[in-house]
């Protein structure tokens, strides 16, 4: 007889803390191993875009500076600091006006409006050609060696939602703690 507690005991009850609506339970040693990886996982990924983009510009961008000439980039779109802000998922507006001030010093971003509520930054010509050849650059080294990786492009949907998810969760947990709920 199994020591587990069966799906009719857990009927109409609400799950214990760690535990899912399944009855199973999280494991926090396999949890803290997965933000370890995620840890890593950023590291790697920070360190790629960075090499990525000096192998294509003499430019010694920073991983800040280098997401904001993305967004800025992408969809060929101007934007605003808030939609920066809140594409790159982050609240540290101070840092990402240093940023883009960087990037229009090194001609690679443009303001464009006059008064600061309208103000939206679009990519020069320059900013575009760099962009573009890191883009190169990712299909040609990245997205080939992605290609060896057994079932990802069945699997990166999925991933990518879950992604999504995990940044609502870590979103709503900060929140708690920071007003001290439970």
């Amino acid at each position: 007889m199994s020591s587990e507690p069966s799906d009719a005991e857990h009927a109409g009850k609400p799950p214990t803390q760690g535990s899912r609506a399944d009855g199973r339970r999280l494991d926090e040693r396999d949890w803290a191993e997965f933000e370890y990886a995620l840890w890593q996982l950023g590291g790697a990924f920070a360190r790629w875009r960075r090499e990525g983009l000096a192998s294509v510009s003499e430019l010694n961008l920073n991983g800040t500076e280098a997401a904001i000439l993305h967004v800025v980039h992408m969809n060929g779109v101007p934007k605003g600091i808030m939609e920066i802000s809140r594409l790159l998922h982050r609240d540290d507006l101070p840092n990402l006006q240093y940023g883009l001030k960087k990037l229009q010093q090194l001609g690679l971003v443009a303001k464009l409006g006059a008064s600061r509520k309208m103000m939206n930054y679009d990519v020069t010509d320059k900013g575009r050609k760099i962009v573009e050849s890191f883009l190169r650059q990712r299909r040609d080294t990245l997205l080939t060696l992605l290609e060896h990786v057994a079932n990802l492009p069945e699997e990166l949907r999925y991933m990518i939602t879950r992604m999504h998810l995990l940044t609502g969760i870590y979103d709503q947990s900060s929140d708690l703690v920071r007003t001290h709920q439970p």
